[in-house]
Formats: structure tokens, C-alpha cells, sequence
């Protein structure tokens, strides 16, 4: 049985679900083959998209995803965009690994301020995942319910979004387990023949051409492309431009991205980037409101592409997309973009 992680931090953590999990699937008799992990912190589904149709295993057998924390900002923004591209998402897994079984392990947030948008979301993903043949573990709702009986959730938290390890994680990890083998042995995947896509739309990863720079940890190797501030490239891209990956670093600024009219600056620089706290992040940024679904088509578009900082004569306030714990860099603390992917969507 070769095993497939698709998420965020959550499935990264050292004593965390992808590494627990595995061990478990032994113990419950499994014969386990390889264990790939796509996943990337503070990441949604758009780039765990990204990531899988970049990622060349062809045999895998078990897939487990998890975006139920990751991706309340985009659908909080961008419910279009969110919905397409967890379809896209599901769409792909099936596309590329047709006789796997699917795992959609819902996980929530620890302030209750976030319950209400996120109750709606995991409802849309549960039918989502469900049309997809995928058998649902909603986490979030399981501790919530023990939760009462302590008189909060609290405690099942080290911090907002991750969860304290390794007795909570055991056990979230040894309820996966038992509900997919519990599910499996009822017959619960042979139920669905996954002939028909979610969607009819397709994601496309564009490098852009340039001078290359290589960031490698123990997680990840990525090459990127180098732009220095106020310079420009231009790049032919298939389909609706909708997220665009880099690496964030002390030397990151900003880029503005245009196209058919459409203009957005993106901060990749992250706020805590002179704490030498990382030598760098991963990162991708979807681009709210660029997917509209009545204009929507696999037209070629040219994509400008310009690194920019908040002193740059092309510098407009109002394209910015905030992003969380992201900022504009000033003159001479960043001066380079360091993009990873143009992400489309084509049919």
C-alpha cells in the first residue's frame, strides 16, 4: 500500500497525523509500501493542487487530504475560486489515481470566532469529497463533542491551528485509521466508480523563464525564478491565471501580476523575515477574484509579470491583496521576487 499526504502543517508535524499515522496502518495489519508527502504549512488547497499535478509517483493506493483549517481564508474571499479548485483537487486525485481510496480528514481552528465560516466550509467539503468517493473523518466535530465534557477544546490545542502531540494526534490518527478500515471492510468504496469528474477545468503549473535560484531543506528542493526589483517578464499562459507559488525570504519584495485588465500586487515578503526565524518558506497565494466562471475559457493570455516595492513608480495601494502575516518591502530591505509556478485553470 503506497501512501499520498495532501495539506498543510498538520500533516508535517513531528509527532504529528503523516507521521503517526503510517505506524498505524502497520499495527492494523496494512502492508505498507512508500509514503509520499506533497504537503506545505500554511498552504490551501490550490497549491496542494499545484503540488499534485507536479508530483510524478503513478501508484499510489491511499490518499489522505486535509485542508480544513488552511483554506477558511480563500473561502472566506473567494468562495468561486475555493469551490473550483477543491473540485480541481479531487478531480485530479481520481484522474491520476484512479483505483485509490480517497480520505478527506476534517480539521478545525481553536477560536470559536472562526466556528461559524468554517461549519459552512467543512459542510462543502464533505460533498465535495463525498461526490469524489472519498470517505470523510471529521475530526473537528469529534473533539468538539468530547470537548463538552471538559467544558472546552482547549486543551486539545498546543497553539490556534495545531493540535497537542503526541497523545491528541494518536488518537485523531488512530480514528482515521479505524474509520477507513471500518468503511473499507463495508464495502464503502466499492460504491463508487468515480467515472465522472467533479469539473471540467484542469490546473496547469507555468515556471516563468529567468535567471534561477535554488532553495533546498530538508522538505523541500525548489527552483525558482529570479526577478529583481522594477523588472518585468512577460509569460504565455492557457486558461485563468489563479495562484502564483514562491519562496518568501529576507530578500523578498513584492510583485504586481497583470493581465486582461486584471491587476493585483502580491506581498511575498513575510513580516517576520529580519527575526531570522526561517532561512525561507514555501509559499502560493491564490489571486481573489481573478476566476469568474461566466468569463471563464482556455483562451491564451500574455501574463506581465513585475517586481515591485512600496516605492515603485507602478506602486497602487489598491491592487494590493492583503495576505496574513504577509508585507510590502521597502527600498533596500527586499528587492527580489523569487516565483516558483503560474497556476491556471484550463478545461
Amino acid at each position: 500500500m503506497n501512501v499520498l499526504f495532501i495539506g498543510g502543517s498538520n500533516l508535517l508535524m513531528r509527532n504529528g497525523i503523516s507521521t503517526i499515522i503510517p505506524s498505524v496502518l502497520v499495527s492494523s495489519g496494512a502492508n505498507l509500501g512508500q509514503v509520499y508527502n506533497v504537503s506545505v504549512g500554511a498552504t490551501g488547497s490550490l497549491f496542494g493542487l499545484e503540488n499534485l499535478v507536479l508530483f510524478g509517483q503513478k501508484k499510489i493506493d491511499l490518499v489522505f487530504v486535509e485542508y480544513g483549517i488552511n483554506d477558511l481564508p480563500i473561502f472566506s474571499n473567494d468562495k468561486t475560486l475555493w469551490e473550483e479548485g477543491y473540485r480541481s483537487l479531487f478531480t485530479e486525485i481520481i484522474k491520476k489515481y484512479p483505483e485509490a481510496h480517497i480520505v478527506n480528514i476534517l480539521l478545525g481552528r481553536q477560536a470559536e470566532k472562526f466556528w461559524g465560516r468554517q461549519e459552512i466550509m467543512h459542510q462543502k467539503m464533505s460533498a465535495i469529497a463525498a461526490q469524489a468517493g472519498a470517505l470523510v473523518v471529521d475530526i473537528n466535530d469529534d473533539l468538539k463533542k468530547i470537548g463538552t465534557h471538559y467544558g472546552s477544546v482547549d486543551l486539545f490545542y498546543r497553539d490556534s491551528s495545531h493540535y497537542v502531540s503526541p497523545v491528541v494526534t494518536r488518537y485523531i490518527s488512530e480514528l482515521i485509521v479505524s474509520r477507513y478500515f471500518l468503511n473499507k471492510s463495508f464495502g464503502y468504496f466499492d460504491k463508487f466508480k468515480n467515472d465522472k469528474p467533479l469539473t471540467k477545468n484542469f490546473l496547469k503549473a507555468y515556471r516563468v523563464p529567468g535567471a534561477v535560484g535554488l532553495y533546498e531543506n530538508s522538505l523541500f528542493r525548489r527552483e525558482t525564478s529570479v526577478l529583481d526589483v522594477d523588472a518585468s517578464i512577460s509569460i504565455e499562459v492557457q486558461g485563468t491565471p489563479v495562484a502564483i507559488s514562491f519562496i518568501s525570504e529576507k530578500k523578498s519584495c513584492s510583485l504586481l501580476i497583470e493581465f486582461d485588465g486584471f491587476k493585483k500586487i502580491i506581498n511575498t515578503r513575510r513580516r517576520e523575515a529580519d527575526e531570522e526565524k526561517f532561512d525561507f518558506l514555501l509559499k502560493q497565494i491564490p489571486l481573489y477574484k481573478a476566476f469568474d466562471p461566466k468569463n471563464h475559457n482556455s483562451h491564451k493570455k500574455i501574463i506581465k509579470i513585475t517586481a515591485v516595492d512600496s516605492e515603485s513608480e507602478c506602486w497602487n495601494d489598491k491592487f494590493v491583496q492583503n495576505t496574513f502575516g504577509m508585507v510590502p518591502a521597502v527600498r533596500n530591505t527586499g528587492n527580489k521576487v523569487f516565483i516558483g509556478n503560474i497556476s491556471t485553470l484550463s478545461f
